[in-house]
């Protein structure tokens, strides 16, 4: 039994498909399917239930995948550490980004990473929140860029900066005779959200209230959002990063001191590249600064 032998098990217990689990490793079926046989064979137990359909785990299985996964991601700790007494500077480093941010941050991080810290090669991944974290957690992602407090203590968190919101409305909406909309302005029912799993929507919620929102429509992109509001549908809460000219939309503050989101990185409590994590925190916050946002003042060192 060996780590590509571990691999391959999780690799087959993610994609409940050998041929599926052979591609994302690079190797052949039968030769994914043999190791996992012979994984089988050394251990004493059959690890998955077979059919012509479908792959399932068994519970001798999914207790062994479990530790699998241990095993591999202090696997990747041990690589990490290597990495770091190299250089923390160089080489591959795997950011994830939240859904609701990449598009209007990433390219312009990319670009100040470049002038920052040449010799890091970022390899970025765009995604919900939840689905980040657990990424983050299971070694195969470095750091990440999210909105919300993360809520486990093994993960360690640098604020960057605050993002405040903006509301969107059509010239036309009765919004447009207010100098300063507020919250309570807001009629119920017609505050378009994205759709459930994207921390933009709960932040949203946490300011304008569950009353205020428009059940009917739960989209995927701020843009679709944005455009229902500029064709008078409803009105729409937009980070400021991603406000942008759209064909008849207002874009305003709004009057509340809650009315916004802090950014984080994060990243594993004992994650040993704090050099490169300083430097993209740094990165990131230039950005927003040129951006014209505020950087958190009293950002907190990455611990060791």
């Amino acid at each position: 039994m060996n780590l590509r032998d571990l691999t391959y098990l999780v690799a087959v217990a993610d994609a409940r498909h050998f041929g599926h689990a052979a591609e994302a490793s690079n190797v052949s079926q039968p030769t994914l399917s043999g190791q996992i046989r012979k994984l089988e064979e050394f251990l004493g137990v059959v690890l998955f239930e077979r059919d012509s359909r479908n792959v399932t785990l068994t519970p001798a299985g999914a207790a062994v995948v479990a530790e699998a996964r241990a095993v591999l991601a202090h696997a990747q700790v041990i690589r990490e550490i290597s990495d770091a007494f190299r250089d923390p500077l160089a080489g591959r480093f795997r950011l994830g980004i939240i859904a609701s941010l990449g598009p209007f941050l990433a390219a312009d991080v990319l670009v100040q990473l470049r002038k920052d810290v040449p010799q890091l090669e970022l390899m970025l991944t765009e995604g919900l929140t939840d689905d980040l974290l657990k990424a983050l957690s299971a070694g195969e992602l470095d750091a990440v860029v999210i909105a919300t407090a993360s809520g486990d203590d093994k993960i360690q968190e640098t604020a960057l900066f605050d993002e405040p919101f903006l509301i969107a409305y059509a010239p036309t909406h009765p919004l447009a005779s207010l100098r300063k909309p507020t919250i309570a302005d807001i009629e119920a029912g017609t505050l378009l959200l994205l759709g459930d799993g994207h921390c933009l929507r709960d932040q949203a919620l946490s300011v304008c209230g569950a009353a205020s929102v428009d059940a009917r429509v739960k989209a995927t992109s701020l843009v679709t959002l944005m455009r229902l509001a500029a064709t008078g549908h409803g009105v729409t809460l937009v980070p400021a990063l991603a406000a942008k000219a759209v064909d008849g939309l207002i874009l305003k503050r709004l009057e509340s001191k809650k009315a916004h989101r802090r950014i984080r990185l994060v990243a594993r409590r004992h994650f040993v590249r704090t050099g490169a994590l300083r430097a993209i925190a740094s990165s990131i916050a230039t950005v927003a600064v040129a951006r014209g946002l505020q950087k958190c003042t009293a950002t907190p060192k990455p611990k060791l």
